[in-house]
């Protein structure tokens, strides 16, 4: 798809995106019927997640509140929670992305129980729930690639009652990814987004 072929969207909460392209593919993506993010298994996990270098070092300062609640078999050297290397990319606010790290078990924040740890901590230290789980996480499957809104790839899992795409289903992406939407365009960009949808014959 060509730059041309991409709707633009302006009035949106992402600062350092001005103009947010929107593939027009997220207007004809849909899912089966009880599909919900609910359901998730954390398929999404398995190779680890990236993250703004600056959501890092958050996590970092806070290493001490999330290892009250890692599992024993976790991974609890906060040196080894990263990858070394960082991205510059402007999808993330400050230009540099970063990868957690893995193990046999997907990323390294990732529990027992399906669950990251990260969103855990924050909630039972009565904090609000992304105060440290990465943007992109609670975002997914919506995602932003090259300064491009779009759906996620699914090929990773064939969970249609979760997020993997079907065609002829019987709900649109915004309807079933409404909360992802908001989280990540704010209140005005998902009234926004939703002006740009190709009116119904």
């Amino acid at each position: 798809m060509t730059d041309r072929q991409y709707l633009e969207l302006r009035n949106h909460k992402l600062t350092h995106i001005p103009v947010l392209k929107v593939d027009p593919a997220i207007f004809e993506a849909t899912f089966i019927h009880g599909c919900s993010m609910q359901n998730c298994d954390a398929s999404c996990c398995q190779g680890g997640v990236m993250l703004d270098v600056e959501e890092r070092d958050n996590i970092l300062r806070h290493a001490d509140l999330v290892h009250r609640h890692m599992e024993p078999d976790q991974v609890h050297d906060s040196g080894q929670w990263f990858d070394s290397e960082e991205d510059l990319d402007g999808d993330y606010p400050s230009g540099r992305g970063v990868g957690t790290q893995t193990t046999e078990r997907g990323c390294v924040f990732l529990k027992r129980d399906g669950r990251c740890v990260l969103q855990t901590a924050a909630e039972e230290e009565g904090l609000p729930k992304d105060a440290l789980k990465p943007f992109f996480c609670f975002a997914f499957p919506v995602t932003i690639d090259s300064g491009v809104l779009m759906i996620d790839d699914p090929d990773f899992t064939n969970r249609p009652e979760c997020c993997s795409l079907t065609p002829g289903g019987s709900h649109s992406v915004l309807e079933v990814c409404s909360w992802e939407f908001e989280f990540v365009l704010g209140s005005e960009g998902i009234k926004a987004l939703h002006a740009l949808a190709p009116k119904k014959p």
